[in-house]
């Protein structure tokens, strides 16, 4: 499950970040590696309620680590932004002049929304693990946690223990 991890820094990308930046829009937004501008629609209730329920389960499992929603990611395909991005306490943190992370923390974490894919997910998960992510949890529609490293899906996370496969 590896994807090579193209340098940040493409002329597009940065042209299409300084454009939405530009324009106060307090929404959330990802580009893709061809500098396209991708909007996302707010998120519902139920998936706010899970990323803090998750964010719960991290705190109690992973103590000490650092938690971000929704921070920029530098990827091969542009700037993405987990749900959550989470770090240890010893995570470089390495960012841009814009405040985007250069590599991607240790764990990355994506509560899908209705308009999501499993396709979109799983290309996520290879942006993710090639530009640093030691795991990606996906959380789908129904709850389902679903953990991923460099070798493909498991059964369980490699990072937390105790952490269920399934949450309201």
């Amino acid at each position: 499950m590896n994807a090579p991890h193209r340098p940040a820094g493409s002329a597009l990308v940065d042209a299409a970040i300084e454009y939405m930046l530009s324009l106060h829009i307090d929404a959330p937004w990802e580009t893709n590696g061809h500098g396209q501008i991708i909007l996302n629609p707010p998120i519902g209730l139920l998936h706010a309620k899970r990323v803090e329920y998750i964010s719960t389960m991290i705190r109690a499992s992973l103590p000490g680590w650092q938690i971000w929603p929704e921070v920029g990611v530098h990827t091969s395909d542009g700037i993405k932004a987990p749900d959550l991005s989470v770090a240890p306490p010893d995570f470089v943190e390495k960012v841009d002049q814009r405040g985007f992370l250069m590599t991607a923390p240790d764990l990355c974490i994506e509560v899908m929304s209705p308009t999501d894919s499993w396709e979109e997910m799983r290309h996520k998960c290879l942006l993710y693990l090639a530009a640093g992510a030691k795991e990606v949890w996906v959380c789908n529609g129904a709850g389902e946690l679903h953990f991923f490293d460099g070798s493909g899906e498991r059964s369980d996370s490699g990072l937390a223990t105790r952490i269920p496969n399934k949450i309201p």
